[in-house]
């Protein structure tokens, strides 16, 4: 049961910065280029978190042996 509250929080916690970054792109009119970067830069978030998870560190997703 506690795993999965701290499965919502993360998930809420996610959505909530994905909404705050969508809205300051669009708050400040911001070129197409620009959104696809912030979703580039939540993607590879969301990528490293759920390989930390799942028991792959950092070290192992960017830097491969």
């Amino acid at each position: 049961m506690d795993t999965l509250i701290r499965l919502i929080i993360y998930i809420v916690v996610f959505a909530i910065i994905g909404y705050g970054a969508w809205w300051v792109c669009v708050k400040f009119a911001m070129p197409q280029p620009v959104f696809w970067l912030v979703g580039a830069l939540l993607l590879i978030c969301l990528l490293l978190f759920a390989g930390q998870q799942v028991g792959l560190g950092s070290h192992t997703l960017v830097f491969p042996r």
